[in-house]
């Protein structure tokens, strides 16, 4: 019992385990998916059915295109409302006479992703049965507007059709019904040079479309009609097809959508694109590259120099263009040229041109790559194939050969470029002379070179040389003064390099020269005269520095000036001391005030004649006069100190004969605590009880304010130091007491 049961087991598990691996066939692999776009990729896994539904409205139909390797498509048609047709392996459309949501079942016998486009809502709502006449007024149908060709061409890719959403409502989308015995017709509003660009996305039948142009008074067929064969899809093609009409005159399209079969279903995508009669290029870096995309025709105008050579390739399609030059104020007409996709064409610019235009004409779209190529040598510039006639010529179109690098250049025999012509300039002192040697790189078969010795007084030429390939080599060598001189590099002979016109596409002959450069003899070192812009200026230095000398003694002369006017107001004004009193004691001055003054009137009444300043203080003093010396002294209110408790006194000394040097004058108290000086004004030096004073002349005449410090009732007053030499003394033999100075 215990095996049978143990065997009944293992084999329940062993079914368990194969019914687990065994694949279920039509299983369902996710739930259904409700499309509404135009375009749809859709992942299929291998045997298993993917269900897709469709909405739909009452009296409509649904077309069904695809794109894959191994897919079935089956639209459920139970319905007794619903109607398909199959079209080929990979089209179905669906009639409907109720709104519905069809179901779709997917399926792949391998893993792979396939693209279904699904146009659904077809009817013939916006269609006309009849063709309207010119002067009769019809709604016209919506369609994608592209301002710019930008706004709907890919720059992606090579592809110049326009681009389309692949959402159901995308207005460029248009479609339809068509029976043989009913034509259909949808009306397009254009201007001028409006570009229609029509694309099938998918036709059951062959449909035929063609385009009428309508003003108010007339209709014209517009050449080739445009075709979609039966079971057309636009998946699986690798560019889209187009058709364009451009509208001769202000008006409107009109399309003409006919069959030869019983029946048919169509879908299109429509757009419209607006003239551009101008495409500037002007301001815009050519030499980089631009491209020029539109539809009919356009011109283009651009910045052009006589250096520069433009290119013009065809990208996408076959293009009519023509390059235009503008000289002297005029234009002059290009030739015209039709360039297939992918040719390309160079155009080279007359003397002195200075702006250009490129027209492109009788071309449903186009893509031009544009930009400018230099051929122009050293400097920027176009090397002339001359010499000037002197050295009073301007020759600022010479380029210059830097004797310390290499320039390149080139022989565009394009433009029948056989000859180049260079400055050489050397700088040097008089009578120097200058070695200098030319090599050049490149192709050399049929070149020469020339060098010329220019006089530079009389333009002569001094000496030349002209050299031909030796072997795989050409250089030449010269001796020449300073100045300017010139090289040439040249065909040997030019009616052979050039065989062909002027302006064919000639591969150009590009060279390098490589300078070398020695002194030979340095010469004498040259004396200029100062130029009149140094004597000028230098003048005006002299002049300028002569004024900032003179300030400080202008400055002097008005201070000079200033205190003698004070001084002599000061003269006017007696008894100055007895003034600061009254003033400090009416309140119309402080003692900062006061001070401040007494400072200025020291200096002022230094000027003044002895007696006069004497005066000028007032009355309370000491006084001593010998023939040599004189001194006074003045108490001043002790309100005026500048130390608190400091006795403040006015000392006047006068030197009449001699030259005191060595001076100090000496406040000695005769009795009691001796005095010290602790502030003199003006500053002179001072230590204890004595004030050291500059040396002092005849006619010499001092004033100062001292402060002394002490506690005696009187003070001697001395003036020690040496006149002339000679030990020298006076002292004014009355003591100054201090009890009689208070104020």
């Amino acid at each position: 019992m215990g095996w049978t049961s143990r065997r009944t087991r293992a084999v329940f598990l062993t079914a368990l385990m194969m019914l687990v691996l065994t694949p279920t066939s039509g299983a369902q692999s996710e739930a259904n998916t409700v499309l509404d776009e135009r375009m749809n990729i859709i992942d299929l896994s291998p045997n298993q059915d993917t269900t897709v539904q469709v909405e739909t409205g009452a009296n409509t139909s649904v077309l069904l295109s695809w794109s894959c390797g191994a897919c079935t498509v089956v639209v459920d048609d139970t319905p007794t409302h619903i109607t398909t047709t199959n079209h080929g392996a990979s089209m179905v459309s669906v009639h409907v006479e109720e709104s519905e949501t069809l179901d779709i079942s997917l399926s792949s016998t391998s893993a792979e992703s396939m693209t279904l486009m699904i146009l659904r809502n077809i009817n013939n709502d916006e269609l006309h049965a009849l063709r309207p006449s010119p002067e009769t007024a019809v709604v016209s149908a919506q369609l994608r507007t592209c301002l710019k060709p930008t706004d709907c061409i890919d720059l992606t890719t090579e592809n110049l059709t326009s681009q389309s959403s692949v959402t159901v409502g995308e207005i460029a989308l248009h479609t339809g019904e068509v029976h043989a015995s009913e034509d259909q017709h949808l009306v397009f509003n254009a201007s001028q040079g409006d570009t229609l660009e029509w694309q099938w996305l998918a036709t059951t039948h062959a449909v035929q479309l063609q385009i009428y142009h309508q003003t108010s008074a007339e209709e014209v067929l517009l050449n080739d009609p445009h075709t979609s064969n039966s079971m057309f899809s636009q998946i699986g093609q690798t560019t889209a097809t187009a058709a364009y009409w451009t509208a001769p005159d202000d008006g409107r399209f009109v399309a003409r959508i006919s069959t030869d079969d019983a029946h048919a279903i169509w879908g299109a995508l429509a757009f419209m694109h607006p003239h551009r009669p101008v495409d500037s290029l002007v301001g815009l870096n050519l030499t980089e590259g631009v491209q020029v995309l539109g539809h009919a025709n356009t011109t283009s105008p651009f910045d052009w120099s006589e250096v520069e050579a433009l290119k013009v390739e065809a990208k996408g399609g076959d293009v009519e263009i023509s390059v235009d030059q503008l000289l002297s104020g005029a234009w002059v007409k290009g030739a015209p040229s039709i360039l297939q996709d992918g040719d390309s064409i160079t155009v080279f610019p007359y003397p002195d041109v200075s702006v250009g235009r490129l027209q492109v004409v009788n071309t449903s779209v186009f893509s031009l790559n544009v930009n400018l190529e230099s051929f122009s040598d050293a400097n920027g510039l176009e090397a002339p194939s001359y010499l000037p006639q002197d050295l009073e010529t301007e020759n600022a179109s010479w380029p210059v050969v830097n004797l310390s690098e290499a320039a390149s250049g080139e022989l565009t025999l394009a433009v029948h470029d056989t000859t180049d012509t260079y400055r050489i300039v050397v700088d040097g002192w008089e009578d120097s002379i200058h070695f200098v040697q030319f090599v050049v790189d490149g192709e050399i078969d049929g070149l020469e070179l020339q060098l010329w010795d220019i006089d530079q007084t009389t333009s002569e030429t001094l000496a030349t040389d002209i050299t031909r390939p030796i072997g795989d080599q050409l250089k030449i060598g010269l001796q020449v003064g300073r100045g300017t001189h010139y090289l040439q590099i040249r065909f040997q002979n030019a009616s052979e390099a050039t065989p062909h016109l002027w302006g064919e596409d000639v591969e150009p002959r590009s060279y390098v020269l490589q300078p070398s450069y020695s002194l030979i003899d340095e010469g004498e070192e040259p004396w200029f005269p100062p130029s009149d812009d140094a004597v000028y200026w230098g003048n005006i230095a002299r002049w300028f520095m002569g004024v900032l000398f003179l300030l400080p003694v202008l400055y002097l002369g008005v201070h000079v000036q200033r205190s003698r006017s004070y001084a002599a107001s000061v003269a006017e004004k007696k008894q100055r001391l007895a003034w600061y009193t009254s003033r400090l004691d009416s309140g119309e001055s402080n003692v900062k005030q006061a001070r401040t003054d007494m400072a200025k009137a020291l200096h002022a009444v230094a000027q003044l004649a002895w007696q006069d300043g004497l005066e000028a203080w007032g009355p309370k003093r000491l006084e001593h006069r010998t023939e040599d010396v004189a001194l006074a002294v003045w108490s001043v209110d002790e309100r005026l100190a500048n130390q608190e408790g400091a006795w403040p006194i006015v000392v006047g000394v006068h030197v009449i004969n001699g030259t005191w040097d060595l001076a100090a004058l000496r406040f000695d108290a005769p009795e009691g605590e001796p005095y010290e000086v602790v502030h003199v004004e003006p500053r002179f030096l001072f230590q204890g009880e004595e004030v050291f004073l500059d040396t002092m002349g005849p006619g010499h005449r001092t004033y100062l304010v001292v402060e002394l410090s002490g506690t005696a009732a009187q003070v001697d007053l001395e003036l020690n130091g040496r006149m002339d030499g000679e030990p020298f003394a006076a002292r004014i033999p009355e003591s100054l007491v201090r009890s009689e100075s208070t104020s």
